[in-house]
């Protein structure tokens, strides 16, 4: 990652600012990062996922003013809070992707981190905390199926799309389906964590000859588009299709689950039959 990328600059200035301010605030004994800045698949341009110990008798105090608290870094542009989480997304004057998420002290070990990088605190602090790479399968077998399963029930969208003339929404979606079906499943195929990772940095963990598959699959979705070519667009999403499946049922086994048996064949079937020309 470099500095003279501004994006990257302006993130560690406001990472500095955070760890000057805050370190010093005795409400907050350890500060840390998690996501893609401590797994070590960051890049310049990822956004901070900044976590926060709050001694146990400051946590009314602090989550109650999580604004304020955040704003003594910088001035907040727009924020929401976290569902399922006690933590805030923010964009932040610069404009910089700041994350924030306060965790009460005493509950640390609670759950368990993939990777963690030490802002500040004492280290026994952070030997309380459960590390570690895996998931487990549980997890990981819950995400297959309802990302997969999600997907495969709503498989007609194609048709009724380009039925409407939504050529630009087809464009999207497709391209989409390649984002977000066959890399992370191309990439389970290596990495547990493939469906828990942000879906913005999961390509460039591919094979340079996965990258270079779903690259040319991006390709012919564009030229089909391009060139109004409704009948290329069929063959370039029956094939997006076939491999879904394919490595669909290949996942699915792996993680003890039951592939629709009948899904692929009747849905060929139903795109050469019913395909928009």
């Amino acid at each position: 990652m470099s500095d003279d990328i501004p994006f990257a600059a302006r993130r560690g200035e406001m990472l500095d600012r955070a760890v000057a301010t805050l370190s010093t605030d005795a409400r907050f004994p350890a500060g840390w990062l998690e996501g893609s800045l401590a797994d070590g698949s960051g890049d310049a341009y990822s956004d901070i996922d900044l976590h926060l110990a709050v001694v146990e008798a400051a946590w009314d105090e602090v989550w109650n003013s999580r604004l304020s608290v955040i704003e003594r870094i910088a001035p907040i542009l727009a924020s929401l809070n976290i569902a399922g989480a006690f933590g805030v997304g923010c964009l932040m004057a610069g404009p910089v992707k700041l994350d924030v998420f306060f965790e009460r002290e005493s509950a640390l070990v609670a759950r368990p981190r993939i990777a963690v990088k030490r802002l500040w605190g004492a280290p026994e602090i952070y030997q309380r905390f459960r590390l570690g790479d895996d998931l487990g399968d549980a997890a990981i077998k819950r995400m297959l199926e309802f990302n997969l399963m999600g997907l495969l029930q709503g498989a007609t969208w194609p048709v009724r799309i380009l039925a409407r003339g939504q050529m630009n929404t087809f464009l999207f979606n497709e391209i989409l389906l390649v984002e977000t079906a066959i890399v992370p499943l191309m990439l389970l195929e290596k990495d547990r964590r493939a469906f828990h990772r942000n879906m913005f940095t999961r390509a460039k963990l591919l094979p340079p000859e996965q990258r270079e598959q779903c690259a040319r699959l991006v390709e012919r979705i564009e030229t089909s588009v391009r060139n109004a070519d409704r009948a290329a667009m069929r063959d370039v999403h029956i094939e997006i299709f076939r491999q879904i499946c394919s490595l669909g049922a290949a996942a699915f086994t792996r993680y003890g689950l039951e592939f629709p048996p009948r899904v692929e064949n009747e849905m060929i079937d139903f795109f050469k039959r019913e395909w928009p020309i």
